[in-house]
């Protein structure tokens, strides 16, 4: 007890002495470590705790003492702990809580109080969210299946309401006779209640089967719909791939593949070659057609047949066929069917806008536009040759000397361009950028269209504020406040820019505004943003240059104060986005929090002199005070009046002369449409961790797994992916004993290393292994040694200290045993778990999503789960000791695969995981509500794409299908109406 009396004096202490700030003296300690350096907790549901586990360590040589932590961020704090001490190389976790009450971001630190020379500051982010009604799988693909067998899946079906929901299921589309689902269900769900779905799929005929799994999710509402894809093949065979994408090919050119049939069955099977179908076009066609003794392909043989793709014109081609006809000898039914897809397209280098404007410039005065080169190609490129041809009227520039640049593969290249006016000609003056890209000693030039025109105008006349303050912002937090320049004369303004100064602190950002007229009266503002990263003041300067013979050149000093303190408001920006003129005002929360033991008084809530468009209510009767650990809710509303950028700063004063501020930001807009633009990303790059089950039970599932290796880097092998694949195990301590021993020196105890960790093999697979495939049949024969099954530990240890960046583990005798070299900071990253029995792990699954998803800086996009386990509902699986219900709930958080340990066709399971590992993104956030889903316009490299996407309102994005997902590169358009959402 003396221990907790000690910490509430210090905190008193604290508060009575610095008025709710920490002194600034304490300064971090070498020794002192915490594990991950940043917590995030992700989106989280209103109302409902997340919890995280936050490991502190003494990575020193002397002992130190934890006293405390103390949490600078509302709705997230840290329950009280003895105090403890760290000897060297000690650890030890402590939790954190983050229990969101407003939707939006919350940002701040955490301080770990010691008697070293300082404690820690850890940064700290989430989100609050509202929950939705989901159906848990997007698409289920069932691969091969032989005739006469049955392959499950299951979707599970959530009620997340207060009340009974009615489930109505139905399967449609041309093949929906080969599945079924939900047999036997309940019509009605209860409140809360989860229920998973079988879905089956019993081929009836060969070829590839389509259908859809219609789930009613409420009373007029459109249903969700998960696609079903499936492949009838004879008995004992296997063909890869099911489906051929030459992807983007240069017209004229020709790309070859390969498909690969394979006899696994016990008897041969009649062989008589193969035809293409479907391929109207005529751009498909059979290159190397193999021929077999007697036409028999005997048990185990295989043979390869290549197909190749010509294209004609630009854009997607209509899907091919090619049928195989292998089959039982004596049967007359038709082969097994393969797709043929691809897409007619120029070069992999994209110069972008194809048409620049420059606006109205004032004669005198200079504007300078980007323009970008997007290089696809997995090859570095050269720009060269830049060359500006001046058609008619002023003068087009390029701001850098024309020299030769390098472009690496999967980034771009700014060529920045300067227009100036001639004087006296007020027409349109234009000319064009002429861009030549040299890949692979081929050339092509690109132009891109110049455009602008001069005008006389008066010297401006404009108000601007001479400073912008933003006050005390807690370290770590960011708030957004406007510069805001309006035309005061009574003629038309130019502004030829605004942005920061060069020299201000980093701690400021803000993206540059271009040039352009301002009527009188109108505005433009630069969006500032301070984000604080220790404690103390900072400046900055922004500056604008406006047509002016004497005041051309205004600056704005600007300062704000990085503090740790325990009053807060958040968010501390809040961003309403775009809004149109003739919808409802915005509505948006924020909360003032008292951490302080003592009490908090806030004098007075105020916005600065033009508020403009923006309110706020639930504050404005100041005086008031906050209690210890209260809070109080305000609310935010803007309703814009005209178009552009808007920007206000709401202050919070303190009793002791404290300002807090919050920015308040939003757009307002007349135009009723909005184009967002996505690159795809390259998926060039993935490592892949396999956490193989080396329990007793699972040595079948062990052969599976390396017999089909093949099967899942078809993919990866088809896209060319730099992979990177290691082995570990559920083990987490050798063997007690009892069972066969493990190999691989470690007796079933690889704590996370890598498999084998005595080196005797590769323990890294990439595409330079010989053998690779049989590598890693090696790799996952871990042994049946162990029975503690703790996947997810494991997983978390292969990827932390000291395994991930050592190449040998200082904690064992074995030399070389450390996992460094696996992961790579610029490559995606995918986690494969393999196990028939549950996770036995120590800490929450919340803890290693938020872990994983640190090491990829928080980007999804970058991290992938997936967990072949025992499946929910254990009577289709009778193998498995018990479901794996954590690893699922991993998986789907991460929007992985998910499959039964029991599959019948790992081949087909595998390539499911090869797609979801070394696949293209197929999600693309939309940045605003769309008013009407069935106006939105996709495309593609400027290629209206009418099919194989849908909009999931659910994420508001628009979601591809799997086959139809845009290449590595691609320009991806999304053009829809703008609602009031």
């Amino acid at each position: 007890m003396r221990g907790a009396f000690g910490w509430v004096a210090m905190v008193a202490a604290m508060v009575a002495g610095m008025a709710c700030e920490r002194p600034a003296s304490q300064k971090a300690k070498s020794a002192f470590v915490v594990r991950p350096e940043i917590v995030d907790f992700g989106p989280a549901a209103l109302g409902h705790t997340k919890t995280f586990k936050l490991r502190i360590a003494n990575a020193g040589r002397a002992s130190y003492r934890v006293e405390g932590a103390i949490s600078s961020v509302p709705n997230v704090d840290i329950p009280p702990f003895e105090p403890f001490v760290l000897s060297a190389g000690g650890e030890q976790d402590i939790e954190i809580h983050f229990n969101p009450q407003v939707e939006g971001e919350v940002q701040g630190m955490v301080e770990i109080l010691t008697d070293a020379e300082a404690g820690g500051r850890v940064p700290v982010s989430g989100r609050g969210v509202k929950a939705f009604i989901e159906v848990s799988s997007e698409a289920l693909d069932f691969g091969n299946v032989a005739m006469g067998l049955v392959e499950m899946r299951e979707v599970t079906v959530r009620n997340p309401s207060d009340v009974d929901s009615p489930l109505s299921l139905s399967v449609q589309g041309a093949d929906a006779d080969q599945f079924t689902a939900g047999q036997g269900l309940p019509s009605t769900l209860a409140p809360g209640e989860a229920r998973v779905v079988p879905v089956a799929y019993a081929p009836s005929r060969l070829g590839a089967a389509e259908a859809a799994l219609h789930v009613v999710v409420c009373d007029g509402c459109a249903p969700a719909v998960v696609p079903l894809t499936g492949n009838g093949v004879a008995s004992k065979l296997e063909v890869t791939p099911l489906r051929v994408d030459f992807g983007r090919v240069a017209l004229g050119a020709t790309a070859e593949q390969v498909i690969t049939v394979r006899n696994q069955g016990s008897q041969p099977l009649s062989f008589t070659g193969s035809q293409l179908v479907d391929s109207v076009d005529g751009v498909f066609r059979i290159t190397s057609a193999p021929v077999v003794a007697n036409g028999l392909l005997a048990p185990g043989a295989a043979v390869e047949l290549r197909v190749a793709f010509t294209p004609t014109a630009v854009g997607a081609v209509r899907e091919g066929r090619v049928e195989i006809g292998v089959r039982e000898q004596g049967s007359s039914a038709p082969g097994p069917k393969v797709a043929l897809a691809g897409e007619g397209g120029g070069s992999c280098v994209t110069v972008l806008p194809r048409r620049l404007g420059f606006g109205t410039v004032a004669e005198g005065m200079t504007a300078t536009r980007d323009v970008t080169v997007y290089n696809r190609c997995r090859e570095d490129v050269s720009v060269s040759d830049l060359q500006l041809d001046t058609r008619q009227g002023g003068y087009f520039t390029l701001a850098q000397a024309p020299a030769s640049v390098t472009v690496p593969a999967g980034q771009n290249a700014k060529v920045s361009v300067t227009f100036r006016p001639r004087a006296g000609h007020a027409d349109v003056s234009a000319g064009r950028l002429s861009v030549t890209v040299r890949d692979d000693g081929a050339s092509a030039t690109e132009a891109v269209e110049l455009e602008g025109r001069g005008r006389v105008f008066a010297p401006c006349q404009y108000a601007l504020p001479r400073q912008l303050d933003f006050g005390k912002v807690p370290v770590g937090a960011e708030v957004a406040l406007g510069v805001t320049l309006r035309n005061t004369g009574a003629e038309a303004c130019y502004l030829a820019s605004m942005q920061l100064a060069q020299g201000s602190d980093a701690v400021f950002t803000a993206s540059p505004v271009r040039n352009g007229v301002l009527e009188p009266g109108a505005k433009a503002t630069l969006l500032v943003r301070f984000k604080p990263s220790e404690e103390g003041g900072f400046s900055g300067l922004a500056e604008a240059w406006v047509n002016s013979p004497t005041q051309g050149h205004p600056l704005v000093e600007l300062q704000g104060e990085g503090v740790v303190g325990c009053f807060a408001v958040q968010p501390t920006t809040l961003d309403f986005g775009v809004s149109k003129l003739t919808c409802a005002p915005r509505t948006r929360e924020l909360v003032a929090v008292n951490t302080c033991v003592g009490l908090v008084q806030v004098s007075q809530v105020a916005f600065d002199a033009d508020a403009g468009e923006f309110t706020v209510t639930g504050g404005g009767d100041a005086p008031w005070t906050l209690a210890g650990q209260d809070a109080r809710t305000l609310t935010a509303a803007y309703a814009p009046v005209d178009e552009g950028t808007d920007a206000a700063a709401l202050r919070f004063t303190l009793a002791d002369g404290a300002v807090y501020t919050v920015g308040l930001v939003g757009q307002g807009a007349t135009k009723a449409e909005r184009t967002d633009r996505f690159f795809q990303e390259s998926q060039a790059k993935v490592d892949v961790l396999f956490v193989v089950d080396n329990s007793g039970s699972m040595m079948e599932e062990q052969q599976s797994l390396g017999q089909n290796f093949a099967a899942f880097l078809s993919a990866a092998n088809v896209a060319s992916v730099d992979y990177r694949i290691g082995v570990t195990t559920t083990g987490l301590d050798p063997s007690p004993g009892g069972w066969s021993e493990c190999p691989g020196g470690a007796q079933g105890g690889e704590n996370g290393r890598l498999f084998p960790v005595d080196g005797s093999r590769p323990r890294i697979i990439t595409p330079a292994t010989p053998d690779a495939a049989g590598v890693f049949a090696a790799n996952t024969h871990v042994g049946v040694c162990h029975w503690n099954e703790q996947g997810l530990e494991a997983a978390y240890r292969a990827l932390a200290d000291p395994l991930l960046y050592n190449h040998d583990d200082p904690r064992t005798p074995l030399l070389d045993d450390g996992n460094g070299g696996f992961l790579r900071d610029d490559a995606r990253l995918a986690i494969i778990f393999v196990s028939d029995e549950e996770d036995f792990s120590t800490q929450p699954v919340s803890f290693y999503e938020t872990y994983m998803l640190a090491l990829k800086g928080n980007d999804r996009s970058k991290l992938s789960v997936n967990a072949i386990v025992g499946p929910s509902d254990l009577s289709r699986c009778p193998t498995s000791s018990s479901s794996g219900s954590r690893y699922i709930q991993l998986a789907e958080a991460t929007g992985g695969v998910v499959d039964s340990i029991c599959t019948p066709n790992w081949a087909g399971s595998l390539e499911n995981l090869s797609d979801s590992t070394f696949g293209a993104n197929r999600k693309f956030p939309l940045a605003e509500t769309p008013e009407d889903p069935a106006s939105i316009v996709v495309d593609v490299d400027g290629v209206r794409v009418t099919s194989g996407w849908q909009y999931d309102a659910r994420e508001n994005a628009i979601l591809f299908d799997r086959a139809a997902a845009p290449d590595a590169g691609s320009l991806v358009e999304v053009t829809y109406p703008l609602g009031c959402g």
